[in-house]
């Protein structure tokens, strides 16, 4: 069995000299290509040997360039860079010289007189400056069939090609043609493992290399360089509910639209997944950096269409500067990486410079996690119950279920630092179920043992809101018998106003679930975002309760949401009410339902089954 680096055997017609030169250049060259010689000293040595046997003559290699239009020069060791510069961008044709019209017809060419030949007819200058007198040409090919090049000896005197000559074409061709397809073969296995198949851009093993060079070179000349860690906002959302086909579409815009925001000497990377570095060397001043954030993030202001579907784009950027946040790869991408983590906590779209603090604040939210998650496995968590009353009647209509978390070694540690730390691991998603499922078994045992039916508010969070959610809430309700009616979901109006799918909440509402928006007030909702959301609630946010006695704008505030929620046929509840001045201004302005300390704290399970009690 054949293969591309077997070699015909030699044609006995020639002498013997002749014979066994054409077999040293083959034994010679296909040493050298498994000895792993680089390809360009190979094709110069095949050039320089047939030029050895070939008096008075000069050997080049030609090859179609990347578009598949024209040929360039290769390989041509005794040509002048001037007769090269003449040849590159040959187009194969039947004026083509010899090696375009061997390319052309995929046949040799042998061409005895340049001055009297047709297919030179176009080349009198170039005959004329190099004193080209005769030129014959063989295609390169890879496969049976197709010619990607040539291989030619141009002589300095006019005459034809012996027998041999012509052999020594073929010869030459042949292996001439092996050399480039190893080539491109080696080529193809660099690429694929140094660059990225979807987005052609370098992968995670390439920029490393690249960062420990650009360290190296920092170290030498004592200049900064700056590195850029990017994460896509809820990019998880797009391949949750259009699929991993549509994401990907999504990550090749985003890599063109980031690629086209850059210097060409910046180097740009994707590292996995969402994920995306940059880096910016010869850095002398911090607003370079600042620049290319901003402009990053104006090539985000409008939304991508893919597949026929608008999505609004974010990233957040994380910077680390060398030498000052770090002087080895591990520290600078660390850092870089855990900027960017804050970066999302200002909110989607944002960028952040490293400080030592950060990575202070990444250690505590490492640990807090770990907590969390043992917390959950051990069942440390409780739902204390605050209750809910109708502003005129003052009957209890309903509680909010409220996370407390004992801890058996700090004692209570409160929401506002645990609940933002699950939020970034997603732990979110099982403490959510977690207070709901409890919160639900325990309002069933207390409406068993008699005590008056109420609605049961539970907190949500965007991140639970994956496809699928609102089928588990169902199947969860439905095995414990729980009435789907009486159960609210109250999400806070930051979180809502910049997610876009709404179709888990949709879903819900659809089967009877009350949606609550939270902390009303403080996310800057128009009407017309009001208008769309799937809720029948707002809950107007405490800061705007807590001065109304003293401060006229909150008065004005708090007056404005009971009116536009009623104008929407939307119920409105007042948090944080803790005087009887407040209280009164509430329901003077029709405020429907209040909550806060005046009328009930949070309370755990079995006090606040007292407390319902003795309202009876």
């Amino acid at each position: 069995m054949s293969s591309d680096t077997d070699i015909e055997p030699i044609d006995t017609n020639f002498s013997r000299e002749q014979s066994a030169s054409l077999l040293q250049i083959q034994h010679e060259i296909m040493e050298q290509l498994a000895l792993g010689t680089d390809h360009q000293s190979i094709l110069d040595a095949l050039c320089r040997a047939a030029e050895h046997i070939t008096e008075n003559a000069v050997a080049s290699v030609m090859l179609f360039d990347e578009s598949n239009t024209f040929l360039q020069v290769i390989a041509a060791p005794s040509l002048s860079a001037d007769a090269i510069a003449q040849l590159n961008g040959l187009v194969p044709g039947e004026e083509g010289g010899s090696c375009g019209a061997a390319v052309y017809s995929n046949k040799p060419q042998y061409v005895c007189n340049t001055q009297a030949d047709k297919r030179w007819s176009v080349f009198h200058d170039f005959i004329e400056s190099f004193k080209i007198g005769a030129c014959w040409s063989n295609p390169i090919r890879m496969n049976e069939t197709t010619p990607i090049g040539s291989f030619a000896l141009a002589s300095f005197e006019t005459r034809q090609p012996t027998e041999f000559h012509k052999r020594l074409l073929e010869t030459c061709a042949y292996i001439a043609g092996i050399v480039i397809k190893r080539q491109k073969e080696e080529d193809q296995l660099w690429k694929m493992a140094h660059y990225d198949g979807l987005t052609n851009l370098p992968n995670r093993s390439f920029f490393n290399s690249h960062l420990d060079y650009s360290i190296r070179i920092a170290q030498r000349t004592g200049k900064q360089f700056a590195l850029l860690f990017l994460d896509l906002d809820r990019f998880k959302d797009i391949n949750d509910t259009q699929g991993h086909e549509a994401g990907d579409e999504v990550l090749k815009y985003i890599a063109e639209s980031i690629k086209s925001s850059l210097r060409k000497n910046d180097m740009f990377a994707r590292i996995g997944g969402d994920e995306f570095v940059i880096l910016i060397e010869d850095l002398d001043d911090s607003s370079l950096v600042q620049q290319v954030c901003e402009k990053i993030a104006s090539s985000f202001l409008s939304k991508v269409t893919i597949q026929g579907i608008d999505y609004p784009l974010t990233t957040s950027i994380g910077v680390s500067v060398f030498p000052e946040h770090g002087e080895t790869p591990q520290m600078l991408l660390r850092n870089a990486d855990t900027a960017m983590y804050a970066a999302k906590r200002r909110g989607a779209g944002n960028y952040c410079f490293y400080e030592a603090e950060l990575t202070h604040n990444v250690t505590e939210r490492i640990q807090l996690t770990a907590e969390i998650r043992k917390a959950l496995v051990q069942h440390q968590f409780e739902v204390y119950f605050q209750p809910q009353f109708d502003s005129v009647s003052e009957q209890l209509t309903g509680a909010e279920a409220l996370i407390r978390w004992p801890h058996p070694d700090k004692g209570m540690i409160p929401p506002v630092l645990f609940i933002p730390v699950a939020e970034q691991s997603e732990l979110i998603k099982e403490i959510g179920l977690y207070v709901l499922e409890k919160a639900c078994r325990q309002c069933l045992a207390w409406w068993d043992a008699g005590l008056p039916k109420f609605i049961l508010a539970v907190n949500v969070s965007v991140n639970q809101l994956d496809v699928g959610f609102s089928d588990h809430i169902h199947n969860v309700l439905k095995s414990m018998a729980f009435p789907i009616d009486k159960l609210e979901l109250e999400i806070t109006e930051s979180q809502v106003i910049n997610f876009d799918d709404l179709e888990e909440l949709k879903k819900l509402e659809s089967l009877g679930v009350g949606i609550a928006m939270d902390d009303f007030g403080t996310g800057h909702s128009s009407l017309a975002h009001l208008k769309r959301l799937p809720i029948t609630k707002l809950k107007i946010d405490r800061s705007f309760v807590k001065d109304l006695q003293e401060d006229s704008d909150d008065k004005v505030i708090a007056s404005a949401i009971i009116s536009m929620g009623q104008s929407l046929g939307l119920k409105v509840v007042a948090e944080g009410v803790e005087t009887d001045a407040q209280k009164c201004f509430l329901v003077d302005n029709g405020c429907d339902q209040l909550q806060g300390y005046l009328l009930g704290r949070p309370m755990p399970p079995e006090e606040f089954e007292g407390f319902v009690s003795s309202l009876n």
